[in-house]
């Protein structure tokens, strides 16, 4: 809404002021909040890189109004408006998902030696009879519903005990959701978390039969890669 907002303001004020200003004074003019705002995310990349689309978006328009208000071509509008319903939609997707599951991902792991724990018991991954595992952080009970009488794959929550928590801890808390699924357990040292760069949740891992990390990220773009994988 609020790039529809900077694509009208920018418009307008060019209709309005053309004839009496630098038609790129009026645009510095609009453009210097976003100046402001973009320099604090360039500031600070951790904390604000993530919701950069909100800073870029508006910028988009207002380049969209310029362009629009000087050429008015028909194919040049449904180009910018095919552009920037991109940006909104999937392209803004892609962003989050590289910059809260990708920008501080580890490199490509190798699970093949790493454990969990299961009934009071530890089980190597490499000992699981499945060709994919799925091991979701925390739990997602859709997904492995849809995936259940699949024998190709195992749809499991994984569970990080911290503290005093074990894989009981986990279990009941399952339970109490009312969920079905397979449940493990690593504590805050595990080689999967150190692995993959995991160091917030949710997460979806998706694991081929050698045990390395096919997909480390969304549960929505987990979804996309398990229905490539054809299984």
């Amino acid at each position: 809404m609020h790039s529809a907002a900077f694509f009208a303001l920018t418009f307008w004020a060019l209709w309005k002021y053309n004839s009496k200003l630098n038609p790129w004074a009026i645009v510095f003019m609009i453009v210097l909040p976003w100046l402001a705002d973009f320099g604090l995310r360039i500031y600070t990349p951790e904390t604000t890189l993530r919701s950069l689309p909100l800073t870029a978006l508006p910028l988009q328009a207002i380049l969209a109004a310029v362009i629009i208000y000087y050429n008015r071509k028909i194919w040049l509008i449904l180009l910018l408006a095919a552009a920037f319903l991109y940006s909104v939609t999937e392209g803004q997707n892609q962003w989050y998902e590289w910059a809260n599951y990708g920008m501080n991902k580890a490199r490509p792991a190798s699970l093949a030696t790493a454990e969990v724990f299961t009934g009071g018991q530890s089980v190597a991954l490499s000992d699981m009879n499945e060709e994919y595992l799925v091991f979701a952080l925390p739990e997602v009970q859709a997904l492995h519903g849809q995936y259940k009488d699949n024998p190709k794959v195992q749809v499991a929550s994984l569970f990080v005990c911290y503290k005093d928590e074990t894989i009981e801890t986990a279990l009941n808390i399952v339970k109490k959701r009312g969920c079905d699924l397979p449940v493990y357990a690593v504590d805050k040292s595990s080689v999967i978390l150190a692995e993959c760069g995991i160091t917030a949740y949710p997460r979806v891992l998706i694991l081929d039969k050698n045990r390395n990390v096919v997909f480390n990220g969304s549960l929505a773009f987990a979804k996309r890669k398990l229905k490539s994988l054809d299984i």
